[in-house]
């Protein structure tokens, strides 16, 4: 599976450096198909013009023009273009984004913004401008872009949800049960697995489970653990087991994983 790093599949027609921001304009061919990737830096794709299917590793979505995607570093996926092609605004922002922004691109999901024909508009235009104030409102109209997500995505979380998420990150080889997370937040488990769902993309168990590999990728980078030591730090009791889930959540077996760490370094 291809790793990507501050790029995309494609040639960009527009391509844009501010400071640690880039911001993107690429096309792609009707009938074309992207195989499975994923990208060492988060970022977030505008849909401009045209669509196509996502596919991850659960899911597939129809993404058409408006519809901004938040990819988080390592989401695997793969895209297969309509017959009219697509072209697609990718944005990635260098280090520091702010806790907004660093929240909004730890998940991957979907969002349609109220203002974003005119903020698309915006961006395509001076993408293209080549006047003196092209950068400055670039930058500002992609910042405002950046901000309506940010609120999208905080009006999706109901007030409870960070308590639940601390709780969850504060240990991640812990087991709470249902109830036990739905006592914290003050509401109804099924209310609680519902919600976590609509504003997570996973099921709390799909979620610490995520923590859980989170857990192995940092200990596979120490040559010196065993792939056994390595599941049994990540809370995993058969190493199999661990090996399963790991590649299923990653596309890669723990020791391909560890294999092209040390090639790259």
């Amino acid at each position: 599976m291809q790793h990507l790093q501050r790029t995309n599949y494609g040639q960009p027609e527009q391509l844009r450096q501010l400071g640690g921001l880039q911001i993107s304009a690429t096309p792609y061919a009707g009938g074309s198909t992207l195989p499975w990737h994923e990208h060492d830096e988060a970022y977030l794709c505008l849909v401009a013009a045209g669509g196509y299917t996502q596919q991850c590793a659960d899911d597939e979505l129809d993404c058409q023009p408006g519809m901004l995607l938040t990819h988080p570093q390592g989401h695997r996926h793969a895209n297969r273009f309509g017959s009219a092609g697509a072209r697609c605004i990718s944005i990635f922002f260098g280090d520091a984004p702010g806790d907004g922004v660093t929240r909004l691109l730890g998940e991957h999901r979907q969002l349609r913004l109220p203002d974003a024909d005119r903020l698309l508009a915006r961006i395509e235009r001076e993408l293209r401008a080549t006047d003196d104030a092209a950068t400055l409102a670039l930058h500002s109209a992609v910042l405002e872009l950046v901000a309506l997500a940010c609120r999208a995505d905080d009006e999706r979380r109901p007030a409870w949800l960070q308590r639940v998420l601390d709780r969850l990150h504060d240990d991640p080889l812990a087991m709470p049960s249902l109830h036990e997370l739905a006592g914290l937040a003050g509401v109804h488990p099924s209310h609680l697995a519902r919600s976590f769902q609509r504003a997570k993309g996973a099921s709390v168990g799909e979620y610490q489970r995520g923590l859980r590999i989170a857990l192995a990728r940092k200990a596979l980078a120490e040559a010196h653990r065993s792939i056994a030591d390595v599941a049994a730090i990540a809370g995993f009791t058969d190493q199999s087991h661990f090996a399963r889930v790991f590649r299923q959540i990653t596309g890669e077996t723990p020791r391909d994983y560890r294999h092209r760490l040390q090639t790259a370094s």
